[in-house]
């Protein structure tokens, strides 16, 4: 037994080698990843919608408004542990003016949450009248992508609007999604950004220094088919529900920046977006450990997109990151002030210029941490 259980180890330790060199080599395709992974072979068309989820599902329970014609909107949320943010977000989605309560159900897909989120949605539920909320549990944590996917095959309105858990959107949200797919049928959807909004009294520098990122090219309303279009992100956008179920919904093989392959899939389907620069506000706070655990997954994620669209995205080797490194600390020094993202002080320049060293280099490094989540 002891000399079999030695045999498989090394068996698979050789196994980790070969991935690795070949990743290396970048001779390793997007399907052997995807089996390495998660054991299973990624459906050919790409179409996550079609996938089984019945075994993550513990209940689907449906509070308030069952019956009668289909909603404009649903709005899907997936959450994890989140319990008082997520009643925030509930709150300000609730808020909303220029559109019934009648014209938008909630769904809130649970990832395995342990600190009394269901039991909070349950008593929202009780005291909030004219919407329908749907609260889907599922038996761990799958990822967002997963969930939203889940919330969709939930669903029955005719435009699809997501926001995360940790977010506040503004009272016109829902009206001004309304207002611009109705008013342009050439668009299949329309997506604005996030600004930060700290969980304590003031940013912190990693949340900063991502935000600085974000922002350091101007936002400006831009309709297109380009891969450029900043609208996608799924803390603030909504889709058309036809042309959602035609793309096949989100890759829930992506942990991290889903949103970033959908967006790529609707690109080379041709279908054209609308970004709306309008902003919800996005709650956070990270150290340093918890900024460095968010860059593997991501990693990983962008060595998959490479792999599915080597025409749109590079492969992500050293020195394509240690140029931009050298682009990013270059910035640091050249731009001026943004207050409260970046104030221009020496400690900025220099918290900014290591930050900029450090995200680059895991963002390199962390693709060989494939072996890692296999």
């Amino acid at each position: 037994m002891i000399l079999r259980t030695t045999t498989d180890m090394l068996s698979q330790l050789q196994k980790n080698f070969d991935l690795l060199y070949r990743i290396q080599q970048d001779r390793v395709s997007y399907r052997e990843l995807i089996e390495f992974l998660f054991g299973e072979t990624p459906p050919a068309d790409h179409n996550f919608l079609r996938y089984d989820y019945a075994p993550f599902i513990v209940k689907v329970v449906r509070y308030g408004r069952d019956e009668g014609s289909a909603p404009v909107f649903s709005v899907i949320i997936p959450t994890y542990n989140r319990r008082d943010l997520l009643m925030q977000t509930l709150g300000a989605i609730f808020q909303q003016k220029g559109i019934s309560r009648q014209d938008f159900e909630v769904i809130v897909v649970d990832n395995g949450s342990r600190d009394g989120t269901e039991e909070a949605i349950a008593d929202f539920a009780r005291h909030t009248e004219g919407t329908e909320i749907i609260c889907a549990q599922l038996n761990k944590n799958y990822g967002a992508d997963l969930a939203r996917n889940v919330g969709v095959l939930q669903s029955r309105g005719r435009f699809f609007a997501f926001t995360d858990d940790d977010c506040l959107v503004p009272e016109d949200w829902l009206s001004e999604f309304k207002e611009e797919l109705e008013g342009d049928p050439e668009i299949a959807g329309v997506g604005g950004f996030k600004k930060p909004k700290s969980t304590r009294e003031r940013l912190d520098i990693y949340h900063r220094f991502l935000m600085w990122g974000h922002f350091h090219d101007p936002h400006i309303r831009t309709k297109d088919g380009s891969g450029l279009n900043r609208c996608g992100l799924t803390a603030n956008v909504c889709y058309r529900r036809d042309v959602f179920e035609k793309l096949g919904g989100f890759n829930l093989y992506f942990k991290r920046i889903g949103f970033q392959e959908f967006k790529t899939r609707a690109h080379k389907s041709g279908i054209k977006l609308l970004y709306e620069p309008k902003m919800v506000e996005h709650f956070a706070y990270f150290n340093f450990g918890a900024h460095v655990l968010k860059l593997f997954p991501q990693s990983v994620n962008r060595y998959l997109l490479h792999k599915l669209y080597p025409d749109v995205w590079p492969n992500p080797s050293f020195l394509y990151f240690l140029k931009r490194a050298v682009r990013d600390i270059r910035s640091v020094f050249t731009s001026g002030a943004k207050p409260p993202l970046f104030s221009k002080s020496f400690a900025d320049i220099v918290g900014f210029s290591f930050l900029s060293v450090i995200t680059n280099f895991f963002l390199w490094f962390g693709k060989y941490w494939v072996v890692a989540f296999g």
